[in-house]
C-alpha cells in the first residue's frame, strides 16, 4: 500500500498568529548566546606593571624628600654660620692700630663646639699702598663633613699725618 499525503487546511484566528509572533519575538530577544567564561580581576601583568609604578614613585617621593631635608639642613648651618660671623665681628673687632698680616684663630665654646674662627689679614699690593684684605672665615665640622662660611673685607688704613 501506498502512502497518501492529505493536506487539511487549518484556519488560524488573525489575533492568535500576532500573539504567536509576539511570542516569539519575546523568546528571541530574551534569548542570549552563552557567554564565554566572564573576567573579573586582574591578570599578573597588570599587578606587576601597577606596583612597579607605584615602586617609582615612592622612590622619588622619598628621595626628594632626602634631598629637601638635606637642603634645609645645609641653610640652617650655613644661617648659624653667619650669625657667629656676627659675633666675631662683635666681640674681636679689628682697630687700625692693631691691623697687621697674620692669622687669628679662636674657638665659640660649649654652646657650639662643633664651630671655629679664622681671621686672615694680608696686604693687598704693596706694603706701602696700605690695602688689606681681611677674610673672617666660620669653619664647623657635622658627621665627617666640613663646611665654611667666610666674608672678604678690604681695609685700607691712610698714611699718619706727622705734626
Amino acid at each position: 500500500m501506498g502512502c497518501t499525503s492529505i493536506l487539511v487546511p487549518i484556519l488560524i484566528d488573525e489575533r492568535d498568529y500576532d500573539k504567536d509572533c509576539d511570542r516569539d519575538k519575546d523568546l528571541k530577544r530574551n534569548m542570549t548566546l552563552p557567554e564565554k567564561h566572564s573576567r573579573s580581576g586582574l591578570t599578573l601583568i597588570e599587578v606587576m606593571l601597577a606596583l612597579s609604578i607605584l615602586g617609582i614613585g615612592l622612590f622619588v617621593l622619598v628621595a626628594g624628600t632626602a634631598q629637601g631635608l638635606a637642603v634645609v639642613r645645609a641653610a640652617r648651618l650655613y644661617d648659624h654660620a653667619h650669625g657667629l660671623l656676627g659675633r666675631i665681628e662683635a666681640e674681636h673687632p679689628i682697630r687700625s692700630e692693631d691691623i697687621r698680616p697674620g692669622v687669628e684663630r679662636g674657638a665659640f665654646g660649649y654652646e657650639h663646639r662643633d664651630f671655629s674662627w679664622e681671621r686672615e689679614i694680608d696686604y693687598v699690593g704693596d706694603e706701602e699702598d696700605r690695602l688689606f684684605v681681611v677674610t673672617t672665615r666660620v669653619i664647623w665640622s657635622r658627621r665627617g663633613r666640613r663646611g665654611f662660611e667666610e666674608v672678604v673685607t678690604y681695609r685700607h688704613l691712610p698714611e699718619e699725618e706727622e705734626e
